[in-house]
């Protein structure tokens, strides 16, 4: 089902009384898990608008729907519930709030909105991008397809894709190179960014603005009640690497993130976070690294004795309107599904 009549089927769902009847409903025991990127405008940025999850305004309106409506919980909530020892035994609909990526947004808008309504948002940091002006692969991929001079071409490796920025919009087009990008198949990602420069004829991001939380910030966000968590150190798609190189990614970031915040990381974010962008080998490295558990992002709600503690399910709220939004939380809560 398309975006538009999934709006207006959530319209119908939240005008249609069935709202307060879902509301009279006792609550499902359960965790939903919401995962954010970047809160801001994507229009007014050259790089990659799909990390854009909602403006400041919709993040504070869907904070304040939440908080009214389900219960938010802390990140030590949330794990005591995925371990299946809950701090509190009657049944709700548990909400935790995930960002990904650690921008600097997160922490110029994300936290106070946050704060100002007394709830605990989980920051899943980059480690080697932590206070830098570094453009990541998307929004690299990203500023080269919105600066291309070549309309259509067509990349190679690591499979063929033929693109048409004309015929399908660079929306689209982006999201295909994105995913060709992220594929396991790819092995050696300066091949792939070399044969993007060469055909689609883009301009090289500029890398003169810092883009992520510092340090600093992130300690002053851990002041204010937030919680940390690793996104690995290079954010590198796990599957695309050997398993050494995977061990280093989760060990590193965390003994990073640990020595530099000084607070325990017990929580890990797969890059991409797709069911191929990490193994069954990815999940027992992670264990052994020390993590009591990681989150994927491929849709889907946790409900008790279903949890794999190393795959714990997030969902999206990217191209949400603000009646789809409450109309998939009123029915999650007594479900346990976020639909539509």
């Amino acid at each position: 089902m398309f975006g538009r009549e999934r709006d207006l089927l959530a319209h119908v769902l939240f005008w249609s009384g069935t709202r307060f009847l879902l509301g009279q409903l006792p609550p499902r025991d359960s965790l939903l898990v919401l995962n954010y990127h970047r809160i801001g405008n994507p229009d007014a940025d050259l790089f990659d608008p799909g990390v854009f999850s909602a403006t400041a305004e919709q993040f504070d309106d869907q904070i304040a729907y939440l908080k009214r409506n389900v219960s938010l919980v802390t990140l030590q909530e949330a794990l005591a519930f995925i371990e299946g020892r809950p701090l509190d035994d009657s049944p709700r609909c548990r909400a935790l709030i995930t960002f990904d990526d650690g921008y600097v947004d997160n922490y110029e808008v994300a936290f106070p909105i946050l704060r100002s309504h007394g709830v605990q948002g989980v920051f899943f940091l980059v480690t080697d991008l932590v206070g830098t002006c570094s453009v990541p692969w998307w929004d690299r991929i990203a500023y080269l397809i919105k600066t291309a001079r070549k309309p259509r071409f067509s990349l190679n490796y690591p499979g063929h894709l033929h693109i048409n920025l004309i015929e399908n919009g660079t929306t689209k087009s982006l999201k295909k190179i994105l995913n060709l990008f992220a594929s396991p198949e790819n092995s050696d990602p300066d091949r792939f960014f070399q044969e993007l420069q060469d055909e689609a004829q883009g301009d090289p991001p500029p890398s003169t603005q810092r883009r992520f939380l510092d340090w600093c910030e992130a300690r002053l966000m851990i002041t204010g009640g937030m919680a940390i968590g690793s996104h690995t150190r290079s954010h590198m798609v796990l599957s695309q690497l050997s398993l050494d190189q995977q061990r280093l990614e989760l060990e590193q970031s965390r003994v990073q993130l640990r020595e530099r915040l000084g607070v325990e990381i017990d929580a890990l974010a797969y890059p991409v976070g797709d069911s191929s962008s990490f193994s069954d080998q990815t999940q027992r490295l992670a264990e052994e690294a020390g993590y009591r558990a990681a989150f994927s992002f491929y849709d889907g709600t946790n409900l008790p004795g279903r949890i794999r503690p190393y795959d714990v399910k997030r969902v999206s709220v990217d191209d949400h309107s603000r009646t789809r939004f409450r109309a998939k939380a009123a029915v999650c809560r007594p479900t346990g599904n976020y639909w539509p």
